[in-house]
């Protein structure tokens, strides 16, 4: 029972079972924040088998939006929603999210990209050690990004590896970010 039977007598409840009620609830649906091997540290890694000092098992998120700039905020959100699941600090969340934005920019902003309906594809693959985005969409195969535009150089500042690959008309750019784990 979530509520007590109200007092036959005054037809409310006391102050003093409000205050329990609370207290009960409250506890129910508060995690304990302490360290350690807590309730609150066991429930916010029930789905990490490997235990809290392991990265989780490989994952693979795939996003298709539409070459759109103003899409890319999902973008953007999934790679921050997955940084932070995976433990990377404020900054490495920040530099992910920064480097999947200027990802998906060198596509946007190419001269014709988009004109024909065209999706840019992201995918998230996660590994023990890394996180590997690749943005791909279909492009010629003499397409190449310039090395010394500020975006690329941005890139390869944000993320550990970079590469660009464009055959059978998609260009496929790929970002490796190596993960640590956050101690406690």
């Amino acid at each position: 029972m979530l509520f007590p039977e109200p007092d036959r007598q005054s037809k409310s409840f006391g102050s003093r079972s409000r205050t329990k009620i609370h207290r009960d609830i409250h506890a129910r649906n508060t995690p304990n924040r302490t360290a350690g091997n807590s309730e609150g540290s066991r429930a916010m890694h029930e789905d990490n088998p490997a235990g809290p000092d392991r990265l989780p098992r490989p994952r693979t998120v795939v996003l298709s939006i539409p070459a759109d700039r103003e899409q890319v905020v999902l973008v953007r959100s999934v790679a921050g929603h997955i940084a932070a699941r995976l433990g990377l600090s404020v900054a490495d969340l920040t530099d992910l999210r920064l480097a999947v934005d200027e990802a998906c920019g060198l596509f946007l902003l190419a001269p014709g990209f988009g004109v024909s309906g065209e999706l840019l594809e992201c995918r998230f693959e996660e590994q023990p050690a890394s996180l590997t985005v690749t943005v791909s969409a279909p492009a010629a195969t003499s397409v190449e990004p310039d090395v010394d535009d500020i975006g690329w150089i941005m890139l390869s500042a944000l993320v550990d590896e970079l590469t660009w690959k464009a055959e059978h008309d998609v260009a496929t750019l790929t970002l490796v970010k190596h993960l640590t784990v956050r101690s406690s």
